[in-house]
């Protein structure tokens, strides 16, 4: 067996043991989102979350005058369609980022966790 042949099985072994444990600790989308209502920063969640929503209305209504409106108005929605189009994109951005900071900090958290039982351990063994 090469040394290359060595390296892909372990790397492929720990992508294996990585693929479980993301897939026992991930719930997907829905369990990030309701963990971003937890975190510290829930109140500027739930704003962003209701302006969504209110922008996502905008942008329906202007994408329905866009297309019912005679055509010299039809720029002037159009341009609002692509400013609340734009804001949409913002604020779910804003959104996931959110989402992916809490996740790193709950992961880093866990780490020192881990680090200060395995400190408790190697204390207890030289005592």
């Amino acid at each position: 067996m090469t040394i290359d042949s060595k390296i892909k099985k372990e790397l492929e072994n720990d992508a294996a043991e990585i693929d479980k444990i993301l897939a026992q600790e991930n719930g997907g989308l829905t369990s990030m989102l309701a963990s971003g209502f937890k975190g510290s920063m829930r109140r500027w969640f739930v704003l962003i979350n209701i302006v969504t929503v209110i922008i996502s209305a905008a942008l329906l209504w202007c994408a329905y005058q866009f297309f019912t409106v005679d055509s010299e108005l039809q720029t002037f929605w159009g341009i609002l369609l692509i400013v609340c189009l734009q804001l949409q994109v913002a604020t779910k951005q804003w959104l996931f980022n959110e989402m992916s900071r809490s996740s790193l900090i709950r992961e880093i958290k866990r780490v020192e966790l881990a680090v200060s039982e395995l400190e408790e351990k190697q204390n207890y063994k030289t005592d």
